[in-house]
């Protein structure tokens, strides 16, 4: 096996990158159809939030599966069918006159979104031994950059053309995008006859053979991970990052407009939210590399919790967009955390699974948090208690993961 002057890793990366700039970055804007859906349909806002609640529910049942497949068969297949699913459905988005429907075409949305993202992280997992963090930092920032330019484009879009041809038309071109990404992506470096991006080629090639392998095998189990209290610390923790990113992605909008700030000064908030989750997932997820992914985890949750709570008090732009930015780079240096460490306590042998295992949790936590805060918010007329309920679960999370303890890298093999 040799490794030639470009490493086709990186186009790895850039494939993923960009199905995760364009899955994420039109989930993102979800907020921004919030309302003119409400009004149109005269649906209450925990009705209309009940369809990202679905969409998390149906992402969290296929992460799993998804994960185990991309282990066998790798990502291809199941990026480019992504593809196809999410376009559709919300092409079909545009035809909606009933909440059954509604609800009906999200969940489309949300079965093929759950199929790219864990075989995504899984592939590119695979690829990087050395500078795993920055190649998934760079994978994940697609997120941020995602939710920089849809939230803003969907406004402008449904100012011109209003919401049902917003939906196909955006729908549509992502759909195809992810599709087109979907064909570049390679489950292994051995499928090209390549080794992991930081292994010493300078060896014969049945060494580097045996090494590519004994990489792959080694590790815990699904079932010994899920025996260890480390699994389910990040199993939380994701949970509670994105419950209140779920919540801030869905209601931060609505909640902004509610204090009287116009539309399109509410989806700049959203920008630079996305413009800090992008910072967080690039920069942070390199500086975790070097500084220990434990200390850089327990940080950002920490961060984030007192984020929410801050939240809560925001009345004027400046405060939302002090906010935006500082939970973006803090959620987002959250998450590649999250994704990185199943690899780093377990090894690689059941890393698709695992990963897997841990987008259900953060879906359901997703899921809980958009519905939830549409409830409180009927019930109460205010966000308040939803806010604070994020901040806690955090905070909750930061003290679990104080304790994980990284072993020696399970991916360390004999010469």
């Amino acid at each position: 096996m040799k490794q030639g002057r470009f490493f086709y890793g990186w186009v790895i990366v850039g494939a993923g990158l960009a199905v995760w700039i364009l899955e994420p970055g039109m989930y993102a804007s979800f907020g921004i159809f919030f309302k003119p859906i409400a009004s149109e349909l005269g649906w209450s806002r925990a009705m209309v939030a009940g369809a990202v609640s679905l969409t998390s529910v149906a992402m969290g049942v296929l992460a799993p599966f998804s994960g185990a497949l991309a282990d066998r068969y790798g990502a291809r297949r199941l990026v480019m069918a992504s593809g196809i699913l999410t376009g559709v459905a919300y092409a079909l988005l545009s035809t909606t006159n009933a909440l059954w429907q509604f609800y009906a075409f999200y969940s489309v949305v949300g079965l093929g979104m759950g199929i790219s993202f864990a075989p995504i992280t899984t592939t590119v997992i695979h690829w990087f031994q050395k500078s795993r963090g920055l190649a998934l930092g760079i994978t994940s920032v697609g997120t941020g950059i995602g939710g920089m330019i849809f939230p803003p484009l969907a406004n402008q879009l449904i100012s011109m053309w209003g919401w049902r041809n917003s939906y196909l038309v955006l729908g549509l071109a992502m759909g195809t995008a992810v599709f087109l990404a979907g064909t570049f992506l390679r489950s292994t470096p051995r499928e090209m006859g390549l080794l992991p991006y930081g292994i010493d080629c300078a060896e014969s090639p049945a060494a580097s053979m045996n090494t590519s392998h004994s990489i792959a095998r080694a590790g815990s189990s699904a079932g010994e991970a899920l025996r260890t209290m480390a699994f389910w610390a990040i199993f939380f923790a994701a949970l509670a990052a994105v419950f209140s990113f779920s919540l801030v992605n869905v209601h931060m909008v609505p909640y902004a407009t509610d204090q009287g700030i116009n539309p399109a000064t509410a989806a700049a908030f959203m920008a630079v939210f996305g413009a800090g989750n992008s910072i967080g997932r690039l920069g942070l997820g390199a500086l975790s590399d070097r500084i220990g992914r434990k200390r850089m985890f327990v940080t950002l949750l920490v961060i984030s919790g007192v984020a929410m709570l801050f939240l809560s008090t925001a009345r004027s732009p400046w405060m939302f967009y002090m906010f935006a930015l500082v939970f973006g780079v803090a959620y987002g240096g959250a998450i590649v955390n999250w994704l990185t460490l199943p690899g780093e306590l377990f090894g690689l042998r059941a890393v698709g699974v695992l990963t897997g295992l841990i987008m259900t949790g953060s879906t359901f936590g997703g899921a809980s948090g958009s519905f939830l805060a549409g409830y409180i918010f009927d019930v109460t007329g205010a966000y308040s208690a939803a806010f604070s309920t994020g901040a806690i679960l955090l905070l909750i999370a930061a003290g679990a993961g104080a304790f994980l303890k990284l072993p020696r890298r399970h991916y360390q093999h004999e010469r």
